[in-house]
């Protein structure tokens, strides 16, 4: 069926096919991450944001062309998930910035529309990339426009010449990025919109599958306080929180944590031979004190009555405060760290499930503060923490933290009593004084720098870089170690994930510390999933 124009329901048509389309198809597309580790995503990102936009679409009534790709950019703002689905969002909000007002477009308009899909996501992104999501769009504007310069023809024949540009595009990826080339995979993000090309190029031939509602998933979220009105008992009643400074002998980190773990719960001791902050819920804040002030001079101390402070709850609602912080985290260990450091909600996600703009948005607008700060600790949730900022109805700033361990650093710069865009700067500066390690395994046979990579195998992580591969978890953790621990660092804090037991987790720290006597080692449970340890080196 030859087809002259693009109106809204077409447009849905199209939406809703290229959604079912790449969900079928999202994890061969998550199976294209240069890394073989088991947090691939790109596909699952993709599909989620796209099919938040089918969602929107089928949910309200039909309308002209305009009216139905607005739905559809906002479905795809809030729905944004990793730097592709935020990339993705801004592909379709061009389009849709392009055809406003129009109730149809023809050739002409639709490959002005693709034009500025491309603009507008070359745009979003601070420094872009060739040979990713962004180079595939380019590839297939540029190929509807060749073909409509050549022959105006129909929406038919300019939308196949924009797809085959886009496999054109997709196979040019690898050339352009090392990266991809040494793996033997094309970019992820490029394969996920041939994908949305092709789903919607189905409807254009008619050969498309019944069209059905497709249900965007969401992501759990945990609040600080869920319910100010529960009433709880309390085992231990005192909050205390202080910074300890050493006066003559270095502080023993391990020292402290064997003298307070029997005092209380909620045990939290971080930070270097010199200064270190220390939390603990105590019925004894006085023996917690006094043993501290023995070994060096106490900072900022802060006792709080958890009984009495959750009766004010109770009597007061959400009481509002300047400067809040959202966080996102994986693991029960972890979650509870950073609540212990003052974090106010926890979005519980990460790696394999990245939260959306609109997980975000919730949160700042659950928060009973003026201004909100927040931490992603991955690189692929940055983009929608941006965005989510665009939109958010109060101030908020976004601290670039990359990592676990980053985020932990920069709350511990965190000051209540400074404004937000001190607190962004110092935090962000705190945050890159960290080294992120993780140890996690091979979810397929690869090469990657060098590295000849076997399914199963361990794999040691520094700071995003391939450092090692093993047999034996233990071992990788060693090597990948010494790696760095060359260098003039102090503390090593091992966080171990829910396959790792306690008991083989202390283990292998004893036998660090005493590989590495000049350094404090910390250990905590994280709980995180996919990864066997998380460690910070600072």
């Amino acid at each position: 069926m030859k087809i002259d124009m693009i109106d809204g329901l077409l447009w849905t048509k199209l939406l809703l096919t290229s959604s079912i389309y790449l969900e079928e198809r999202k994890q061969s597309v998550d199976e294209l991450n240069v890394f073989p580790v088991p947090d691939g995503d790109t596909g699952t990102n993709m599909s989620l944001t796209i099919a938040s936009s089918a969602k929107i679409v089928t949910e309200n009534s039909e309308g002209n062309l305009s009216d139905v790709t607005k739905l559809m950019s906002h479905g795809a703002l809030m729905g944004a998930r990793g730097n592709s689905g935020v990339i993705l969002s801004q592909l379709l909000a061009g389009f849709t910035k392009s055809v406003e007002g129009k109730d149809e477009i023809n050739t002409r308009e639709f490959c002005e529309a693709l034009s500025m899909a491309v603009e507008t996501a070359y745009l979003a992104v601070t420094n872009p990339v060739e040979g990713t999501i962004l180079t595939v769009s380019k590839e297939a504007s540029q190929a509807a426009w060749d073909e409509f310069n050549k022959d105006p023809g129909t929406i038919n024949s300019v939308f196949e010449a924009a797809y085959r540009g886009a496999c054109v595009g997709l196979q040019k990826t690898p050339s352009m990025l090392p990266v991809l080339e040494q793996a033997g995979v094309v970019d992820a993000g490029g394969q996920g919109l041939v994908y949305i090309f092709e789903g919607m190029l189905a409807v254009l031939n008619g050969d498309a599958s019944e069209f059905k509602k497709v249900n965007a998933s969401t992501v759990s979220v945990e609040k600080k306080e869920a319910d100010y009105t529960k009433t709880e008992v309390l085992t231990y009643q005192y909050c205390t929180e202080f910074i300890l400074k050493k006066r003559d002998k270095i502080l023993s980190l391990d020292e402290i944590k064997s003298f307070l773990c029997d005092k209380g719960d909620c045990l939290l001791v971080v930070g270097n031979t010199d200064t270190c902050k220390i939390h603990i819920h105590t019925n004894i804040p006085g023996i917690v004190l006094n043993y501290c002030t023995d070994l060096g001079t106490l900072h900022k101390i802060q006792i709080g009555n958890m009984s009495e402070q959750s009766e004010e709850m109770r009597n007061k609602s959400r009481e509002t405060k300047h400067l809040g912080i959202i966080t996102v985290s994986f693991g029960t260990g972890l979650n509870e760290v950073f609540k212990s450091l003052g974090v106010d909600y926890v979005i519980t996600g990460g790696q394999t499930m990245n939260p959306s703009t609109q997980d975000f948005i919730e949160a700042i607008d659950q928060l009973m503060t003026e201004e909100v700060l927040i931490l992603p600790n991955n690189s692929n949730i940055i983009l929608a923490a941006q965005q989510a900022v665009k939109v958010a109805s109060k101030s908020t700033k976004v601290v670039a933290t990359k990592s676990i361990p980053q985020g932990i650093a920069a709350l511990m710069a965190f000051n209540a009593e400074s404004d937000i865009q001190t607190n962004k700067e110092k935090m962000e500066e705190a945050s890159k004084q960290v080294v992120t390690l993780e140890v996690t395994y091979s979810v397929r046979d690869a090469q990657y720098d060098g590295h000849s990579i076997k399914k199963g195998q361990i794999l040691g992580i520094g700071e995003g870089k391939l450092i090692v591969t093993g047999s034996q978890v233990e071992d990788v953790v060693v090597k990948t170690l010494s790696y760095y621990l060359q260098s003039k660092y102090e503390l090593v804090t091992v966080y171990y994930g829910e396959e790792i037991k306690e008991e083989e987790a202390e283990k292998m720290v004893e036998m660090l510390a005493q590989r590495y006597p000049r350094i404090d080692f910390e250990l905590h449970y994280g709980g995180q999933p996919l990864y066997y340890y998380l460690i910070s080196v600072e």
